[in-house]
């Protein structure tokens, strides 16, 4: 195996003050970040303990065309496929159980789905559905057990102690964040729309901007503020501070409205941008934008370092997706046909073939070019 040098970028952790919709002031944490052009890749023994290869079963019933959400949560991984309308769950080995996908008009049906949530406490799994908009209830084998319709149209939704949490769509501005309690029927909005908020509200989010560890965290790809969502509200948290490079406020007024050139004015300027995936657990933040794979904040040493990747057992970091769950672990997602390309290189290599683990040979016997994306579960030193 190849030597992967590296470079260390450490950066402060401190606190400011900002005010929220109501006028409250919370500290607010700063992360300093240093933007480069480009990023070592990362040494697997200075954050992880153990890594794990999953190979998601292939069949007919569990095919997945997209992945959208990721949940690891009582013991099994389950998967949004927006495109398919379907919530997938496999067990922990990657082993395929059941599915949701009720496609329809009727009673527990839906036409298009957009996100979901798990209410760990009774473990059934709460989905949302924009057409109509509503709120869909099932427990884990897909009994259907109740329905809510909602006037809002959401990008993403969470759930936490009986609080739905959406993230709201309304071109005519107003508020950013819904909070519902499905107990008592109640609803609040919180933190309202500015420029930036409207400008950017068509461009959409590819990946979840809500993510539950043991908190709720959100972000939005053109603000450097992490939110926070406590059941009760909505808060700023943490403030990702891109320094000399931070995106101007400005960039509302270099664009058109069809966000042409976007990623072309980002990356001429070298401007942070971007953020998305960002989790958080006991001792880390993770995260990434534009120009970074992956960030690794300690929490406990008060260190930033980022990375184009990670590389462990010969197979490289290749794209970062947060997830919901409350662990210490990060999930990278591996096509299938990236990990066979993969494999036939250490093939060619005897001596290099021989370093691979059991285990990922016998996935590499199984997995085909057409099956479905790997999962590699990285677990975080104590």
């Amino acid at each position: 195996m190849k030597k992967i040098i590296f470079l260390i970028i450490v950066v402060p952790f401190i606190f400011s003050c900002k005010r929220d919709g109501k006028n409250n002031v919370y500290e607010l944490k700063h992360i300093k970040l240093n933007v480069q052009k480009k990023y070592p890749a990362g040494n697997f023994g200075d954050y992880f303990s153990s890594s794990k290869i999953i190979a998601l079963e292939t069949n007919n019933s569990s095919f997945i065309s997209n992945i959208d959400r990721i949940t690891v949560s009582n013991n099994k991984i389950l998967i949004l496929d927006t495109k398919l309308n379907s919530v997938l769950i496999f067990d922990l080995n990657g082993k395929f159980i059941n599915k949701i996908q009720h496609i329809g008009s009727g009673p527990g049906e839906y036409t298009n789905l957009r996100d979901f949530s798990v209410d760990e406490d009774k473990k059934n799994i709460i989905l949302y559905s924009s057409s109509p908009s509503r709120i869909l209830t099932y427990e884990m084998d897909g009994t259907f057990l109740k329905k809510e319709n909602i006037n809002n149209f959401c990008f993403n939704i969470g759930y936490k102690d009986s609080n739905l949490l959406c993230l709201l769509k309304d071109k005519n501005g107003g508020k950013l964040f819904l909070s519902k309690n499905l107990k008592e029927n109640t609803d609040e909005e919180f933190i309202s729309m500015n420029k930036k908020d409207n400008f950017f509200l068509n461009l959409g989010f590819n990946r979840p901007s809500i993510i539950k560890s043991k908190d709720i965290n959100i972000t939005f790809p053109y603000s450097e503020t992490v939110f926070s969502y406590t059941g009760k509200e909505v808060r700023p948290k943490y403030y990702i501070d891109f320094l000399d490079n931070k995106t101007p406020e400005s960039i509302v007024d270099n664009l058109d409205e069809n966000y042409t050139g976007l990623y072309k004015y980002i990356t001429k300027n070298n401007y942070g941008f971007g953020i998305s995936n960002f989790r958080e657990n006991k001792n880390y933040i993770t995260f990434n934008f534009y120009h970074a794979n992956l960030v690794i904040h300690s929490k406990k040493n008060n260190t930033t370092k980022i990375f184009r990747g990670i590389k462990n057992e010969g197979f490289i970091f290749e794209k970062y997706f947060a997830h919901d769950g409350e662990d210490n672990k990060i999930i990278s997602i591996l096509p299938s046909s990236n990990f066979k390309f993969q494999t036939s290189i250490y093939k060619s290599e005897k001596e290099s073939w021989e370093k691979i683990p059991d285990y990922i040979k016998k996935i590499d016997k199984n997995v085909s070019n057409n099956s479905n994306p790997l999962l590699i579960l990285y677990t975080f030193k104590n």
